[in-house]
């Protein structure tokens, strides 16, 4: 349960599948994405974009925010903010982009989206009103729709985010640790053998078709097979869930099963 496949069977129709070749585990992803971003864009043959192209968009030395409207009407490379926009891609006011980032055909960025840079948004992606997404993949159709936060995370195609979702990807740390920075990499118990992901920070792997209720949290280190559903207002420990099971808690306690539909 490690495998890119495990998590994301369709991952051949996504453009930038090239990000998981030769990895030996999904979440190495997240450890290579920014410069896989980056190769992207030293390699992408997009023109520079022009005043005309890049009309209510605010453009600053390593970022773009959003002063109105913008629709992109065709590819365009923004240089000076390491981002590139393909066309279709839509643009609210408010929104907050670093670079390195890039936005796949048709994504879409609502009001007060903020995306602090290593982000690769895939077609036809949401990232909702008050989002912040961190060094973060959405596959296909993926959406965070509303105050979610998404950090050091892989989203798989049609996943969906409820509002207020929040994929943690920081452990707690000793004083110790803190002082010193010299914090531990977290690691996953799967089949009842410890993995050290080697990341130090570590959201979670939605797999495809999961659908993630309001005020979920997941913990460190969360990895939810292909169609999962979490209930809302549910607290994951982190570790590998089976594909399409249902997680919830009842009686205070967290209860795993089998989807039933």
């Amino acid at each position: 349960m490690t495998s890119p496949k495990d998590y994301f069977p369709r991952l051949g129709s996504f453009k930038y599948s090239a990000l998981f070749a030769g990895l030996g585990h999904v979440w190495d992803a997240v450890g290579a994405l920014e410069e896989y971003i980056r190769s992207v864009l030293e390699e992408a043959e997009a023109p520079e974009g022009l005043e005309g192209d890049l009309k209510g968009l605010r453009l600053e030395e390593g970022l773009i925010s959003s002063e109105g409207l913008f629709v992109a009407l065709r590819t365009s490379m923004v240089g000076s903010a390491g981002v590139l926009i393909e066309k279709g891609v839509r643009i609210e006011p408010g929104v907050v982009i670093k670079g390195p980032t890039v936005l796949c055909e048709g994504a879409e960025l609502r009001h007060g989206a903020y995306l602090r840079g290593s982000c690769l948004i895939g077609p036809d992606a949401v990232v909702g009103h008050a989002t912040e997404v961190k060094n973060s993949l959405f596959l296909n159709h993926a959406e965070a729709g509303h105050f979610a936060y998404v950090g050091d995370s892989l989203l798989g195609a049609d996943s969906n985010l409820g509002a207020g979702t929040k994929l943690a990807n920081l452990q707690f740390r000793s004083e110790e640790e803190k002082r010193d920075r010299n914090f531990r990499p977290i690691s996953i118990r799967i089949d009842g053998e410890a993995i050290d992901t080697g990341l130090r920070k570590f959201g979670a792997v939605i797999g495809e078709h999961c659908e993630v209720g309001c005020n979920v949290v997941t913990s460190p280190g969360t990895l939810l097979g292909s169609g999962c559903w979490v209930v809302p207002n549910t607290t994951v420990p982190k570790g590998a869930y089976p594909a399409r099971s249902m997680i919830k808690v009842a009686g205070g306690n967290l209860k795993v099963s089998p989807r039933k539909s």
